[in-house]
This record gives structure tokens, sequence and C-alpha cells, in this order.
């Protein structure tokens, strides 16, 4: 029985993050990450545009609709996180932040 390690969940092959029309959620994201002066991005644009390539790459075509542009370090975080989790003695691997939760009455209910 052959246990080598083929493609699957934990060993994806590399997918072409490519375009949804022409459009790449990768460049938009690189761009942001330098004007919001984020350190790696500004110091070595060149390496960092490799690993954030690598990043999109590794996931599938659908994290790029999940991109939210106005906190874009959160996909750095989310790098670090699986770098992390990579290492089974850092396992398990997580981040909290908190979060403001409106009180029911402020919602908004159409009514009926």
């Amino acid at each position: 029985m052959d246990l080598t390690e083929g493609v699957g969940e934990s060993s994806s092959p590399p997918r072409s993050f490519g375009s949804f029309g022409n459009y790449d959620v990768r460049n938009d994201v690189f761009n942001r990450l330098i004007e919001n002066g984020y350190d790696e991005a500004v110091s070595e644009p060149d390496i960092f545009r490799l690993r954030l390539d690598a990043h999109f790459n590794r996931l599938s075509a659908s994290y790029g609709l999940d991109v939210n542009m106005d906190r874009v370090e959160d996909i750095m975080l989310h790098q670090t996180l699986l770098e992390k989790a990579k290492d089974p003695e850092e396992r398990p691997v997580y981040h909290v932040r908190f979060m403001e939760v409106l009180p029911s009455d402020f919602l908004w209910w159409p009514s009926i």
C-alpha cells in the first residue's frame, strides 16, 4: 500500500486564482497594503508580492470573493495562522478579537 500523500484537501495543487471577468483581487489587496503602510509590503514589495500570490494560490478561488477590502490586514493574519498551524507543536492555532454586538432593539426588521 502506497502511503504517499496525494492531491487532496491537505495538499491542494496550485490553483490559478485568475480572474472573475479579468478582475484579480490580489492586485487590490497588494496595493491597499502598500497604501496602508504594511511593513513587509513597503520594505520588500517583490518578496511580499510572491508570498501574497502563494497564499492566494493555495486557496480556492472563492477566497477572493470573501476579501473585505476595508480589512486587508486580515489576509495577512490568516496567512500567519495557516503557517503556524503547519507545526503540530503550535496547534491549535487561533486568533480572538472583540466584536461589538448591538442589542436587538437597534436592529431594523422589515414589517410584514
